[in-house]
């Protein structure tokens, strides 16, 4: 207990272990909100760009504003009850009406309807009317539940297409999704598709029109997309970066600490029986070490990886085979210091058994080794991990902050300026390895001179 006490106050006494200690309590604590907070089919929908068509793609985070970018963010205008009204021919008619103000210079990236309803509407229609009064009346026939319209909708670029030509006073072959975003926006008149953006009070009426009693709910949204979103943006599906950020740490940690685990337990103890034992024995499971430390790790994992469908257990403990011949080496070279002490040669004159001996003397010596380089072994097997998910290989329906850099990468994200789909996944990793790499060095600086001195 005494040695157990001595190690917990020389720890506490290092000042980059605690802030390690700290920050990697706070990792733990995210990851488990993570866990809690969001549905086990969070990645199938991760998936599924389709989910993500209410959010701007390719969009900064909000905060570039404060750098005088002109990038506002989205709107989203939900909630509430839709009001009803009977119409003629015993028809009903439900509305609903926003109101915004538009400060910036340059148009949103989309707009998207998104009603929630149970029934069957005839047609929704939406009354969009700009600072300067102009109004654009846009026709849904037969609107879906669960669908989303934005302006890319046939439904919707053929109303605003009728707008522009009225406008513009001429025949207009296509009007681009651009263009059709600029008529939403822009001072009208007959250089409609070049005026400035009209800045000011917009109000949008949606009314939904059925032959029966339908129930809408406030669910149902209105989103204008902005060209910034969240705190770190968003990727070419107008998925949010930081919840990628967010799905991806329990997976790296968990992945992290089952490699670590795996490979210094195996290391430790085959490397202190090597050291232990001595002799021929010793000579040929020292040429199985460096056997295992001379194959190529990254190249070797990729192809075995592609031999079977991987979990997280088979890809940790493809990880761990080829990480345990360090730690093994390391136990060794302790054991060979223990065996030469006078107590082990009081055993062996004594008749103890060698197993007894091993368990007695060499485990508790190295138990302190193994918990520091294991804290030290899990961010080598993060890095492993998300290097692999970089290449493609990865387990399914897990989001990786390597799969997050490896779509950056294939859409040349670098290349167009989208720094923030590279740069937040890039700096987690490196945010993930810290905390773990101080609370292992200030226990290797504690154990290394105890274990070296007994």
């Amino acid at each position: 207990m005494s040695g157990k006490s001595s190690y917990l106050e020389e720890f506490s006494k290092s000042k980059a272990g605690m802030i390690g200690l700290a920050l990697l309590l706070f990792l733990l604590v995210l990851s488990v909100y993570v866990v809690l907070a969001y549905p086990s089919n969070i990645a199938s929908t991760w998936n599924n760009p389709e989910s993500w068509q209410g959010n701007p793609a390719k969009a900064p985070p909000t905060w570039v504003t404060l750098l005088g970018v002109d990038a506002p963010p989205s709107l989203e205008f939900k909630g509430g009850q839709w009001a009803n009204a009977s119409v003629g021919s015993g028809n009903y008619n439900y509305s609903q009406s926003y109101t915004f103000k538009w400060t910036s210079k340059v148009t949103p990236s989309n707009i998207v309807f998104s009603p929630r309803f149970s029934g069957t509407p005839l047609e929704a229609e939406m009354t969009w009317s700009k600072p300067d009064g102009q109004s654009i009346v846009i026709y849904i026939a037969s609107p879906q539940t669960n669908s989303n319209y934005d302006a890319t909708d046939q439904d919707i670029s053929q109303w605003i297409h009728q707008f522009v030509e009225a406008q513009t006073g001429t025949l207009q072959g296509t009007v681009t999704f651009g263009e059709e975003l600029d008529a939403l926006f822009d001072a009208d008149g007959p250089n409609l598709l070049s005026n400035p953006v009209l800045q000011g009070t917009y109000h949008v009426r949606i009314d939904v029109l059925s032959r029966s009693p339908i129930a809408l709910s406030p669910s149902s949204s209105l989103t204008v997309d902005g060209r910034s979103y969240g705190i770190m943006g968003t990727d070419l599906y107008g998925r949010p970066i930081q919840l990628g950020i967010l799905l991806g740490l329990p997976y790296a940690l968990e992945l992290g600490a089952v490699t670590s685990v795996a490979a210094v337990v195996f290391g430790v103890v085959f490397g202190g029986i090597s050291g232990y034992i001595g002799g021929r024995r010793d000579g040929f499971m020292q040429w199985f070490t460096l056997v295992f430390l001379a194959l190529p790790a990254l190249p070797f994992l990729v192809a075995i990886s592609y031999s079977f469908t991987l979990s997280l257990i088979s890809e940790a403990l493809l990880i761990a085979a080829l990480s345990w011949p360090f730690y093994a080496i390391i136990a060794r070279s302790v054991a060979l210091s223990v065996k030469s002490q006078a107590y082990v040669e009081a055993d062996r004159a004594m008749g103890i058994s060698a197993f007894r001996t091993f368990f007695t003397h060499f485990m508790p010596r190295l138990t302190p080794v193994t918990i520091a380089y294991t804290v030290l072994g899990i961010p080598a097997g993060i890095l492993l991990a998300q290097t692999l998910a970089f290449l493609g290989i990865a387990p399914p329906n897990i989001v990786t902050w390597g799969g997050i850099l490896d779509e950056a990468f294939v859409q040349e994200a670098a290349l167009f300026g989208w720094w923030w789909w590279v740069f937040f996944p890039g700096m987690m990793i490196v945010v993930v390895a810290t905390p773990f790499v101080l609370v292992g060095f200030a226990l290797d600086k504690i154990v290394s001179p105890k274990v070296s001195a007994k």
